[in-house]
Formats: C-alpha cells, sequence, structure tokens
C-alpha cells in the first residue's frame, strides 16, 4: 500500500489517472484485463486513466472506480483520491431548486413599443371586420341577411301534392315467430392478454450514490448522483435493470418488499435485474 504513496512522491506532477496507469503496468495487466476483473467498459478504463473525466457519468462515479481501481492493484487508494480532488474532479451538478430571479435582456422599452404596435393593427383589423359586417359589403354578411325570416316569408307558396290513395296491408302471416337467439360474445378485455403490470423501484440513499435504471422498453428511468439522506421511487414497465454505485449505502424495495443487494455486489456496484 506504501507503494502508490512513493510513487505518488517521486511524480507529484501525474495525475491520479496515470498513477494507475503506472501501477497497472507495473503488475502487467492490459486495460481489457482491468475491464473485465472491476466490470467495467474498457473506455471508461482508457477516460480514466487518460483524466477525460467528462466522458465518465460524475464525480462519486469516478471515485468508486478510483477505489475500486486502486484494491485491484493493492494500493491504497488514499492518495489518488486526494490528488482527484485537489486537479481533476469535476463538480457535482447543483439539486438547488430554489426560485431565483431570470435575467430579462436589455431593450424592454423597443419590445414594448414592437408590442403596443401590433396591439394596434390588430385592434383596427378587428374594428374594419366589424364595420364591414354591420354595413352589409362582407359576402357572409350579404348570405346571413338572404337567409332572414322576412326573405324566407316571401318565397312563392309550394305546389299542392296530389293525394296518393292508400296502399293495401297484406294480411298477417299466422306463422310463430322464432325468437332470434343472442350470441354471446366474450368482452374485449378477456380476448386482449392483459398488460403487463409496472414495476415500483424505492431507493434510500444513507450516503451519495450514482444510480442508473433503465425499463423494460429500454427507456432510462434514472441516471443521476442522488445526495445522502434522500429517497428516490421510480415506477416502471419492467424488467427493469439497475446498476448502483455505492450500493452499501443504498436500501432497495421492489413492489414494497425489500431486495438484498449483497449478492449482486462486485467491488461496491450492484447490478441487478427486476422482473
Amino acid at each position: 500500500m506504501n507503494e502508490l504513496a512513493e510513487s505518488a512522491g517521486q511524480a507529484s506532477d501525474a495525475g491520479p489517472g496515470q498513477m494507475l496507469a503506472r501501477l497497472r503496468g507495473e503488475r502487467r495487466l492490459s486495460v481489457v484485463d482491468v475491464a473485465q476483473r472491476l466490470k467495467y467498459g474498457a473506455r471508461q478504463i482508457e477516460a480514466l486513466e487518460a483524466g477525460e473525466f467528462g466522458r465518465l457519468p460524475g464525480g462519486t462515479f469516478v471515485r468508486g472506480m478510483v477505489r475500486s481501481y486502486a484494491k485491484l492493484l493493492d494500493a491504497d487508494p488514499e492518495p489518488i483520491l486526494k490528488e482527484l480532488e485537489q486537479r481533476y474532479v469535476p463538480p457535482e451538478v447543483s439539486m438547488d431548486l430554489r426560485a431565483k430571479r431570470v435575467p430579462f435582456p436589455q431593450g424592454g422599452k423597443r419590445s414594448t413599443r414592437t408590442y403596443l404596435i401590433l396591439s394596434i393593427l390588430v385592434a383596427a383589423t378587428v374594428a374594419g371586420v366589424l364595420y364591414e359586417w354591420i354595413v352589409g359589403t362582407l359576402p357572409w354578411a350579404k348570405l346571413a341577411g338572404d337567409m332572414s325570416p322576412q326573405k324566407r316569408s316571401k318565397a312563392p307558396p309550394a305546389a299542392p301534392r296530389l293525394a296518393t290513395p292508400p296502399t293495401p296491408t297484406p294480411p298477417e302471416k299466422t306463422n310463430t315467430p322464432v325468437a332470434a337467439t343472442e350470441q354471446s360474445s366474450e368482452p374485449s378485455a378477456k380476448a386482449a392478454a392483459a398488460p403487463r403490470s409496472e414495476g415500483r423501484v424505492q431507493l434510500e440513499f444513507s450516503s451519495d450514490s450514482w444510480v442508473e435504471i433503465r425499463g423494460g422498453d429500454g427507456q432510462t428511468l434514472m441516471s443521476q448522483l442522488n445526495p445522502a439522506g434522500t429517497r428516490k421511487v421510480v415506477v416502471g414497465q419492467p424488467p427493469l435493470s439497475l446498476v448502483i454505485g455505492n450500493a452499501a449505502a443504498v436500501r432497495l424495495k421492489y413492489n414494497d418488499k425489500p431486495v438484498d443487494l449483497k449478492p449482486y455486489v462486485q467491488i461496491e456496484v450492484a447490478r441487478l435485474t427486476l422482473d
């Protein structure tokens, strides 16, 4: 464990990713070997070693990768984490939702003048239409005048119709009517397959944890950092795929039933599917 501290002292300018890459080379491990053992993607390992943290999900995710990587190399993760905090970790996303004043752009007088001109034009157009309607120059105003009750009363009387002789009614049939049988049809609800019920995931965080949840339809339902002391509820179409960082600090319930994350944890990250 003192090997990492000595390496950090000898090359203070090296970043945390370079420290891990140097230790990996000393142990003759490839990027693919590390990715397979830590259950991360090879591109994520390359991004970490290159210091390209913008390609990774977030600060908590990066810290978890560094800690797991250092443990895999039998090294003390604290010096690397300190170097990470001092130089490379991007700021966390602010969760402050308090209302803030929205700055309005300058030039309010010009916008007010434009609005006033448009209002005058609209008012003038409406007044012109009303005037044309009252005067009767518009085509639909003339049509409405032609359909007035006074003009309809001047129409010539309709010609009288000749009375037609009544049609003789045929004799009633003596056959007994046969009662029609009703065919019962099954309700459409039974014919159609019942939709699959949604799954309900409850999460409680005693420490910061990055969580990603995807529904059975491939839609991302959650992908965010969750602060300590918060609770989250996610509802989606099963099967639900979960990736939970810092899993030891998370309590999980699925459809109000607790789920033990220990069997699914590999180096502080739990991966499981809920059906």
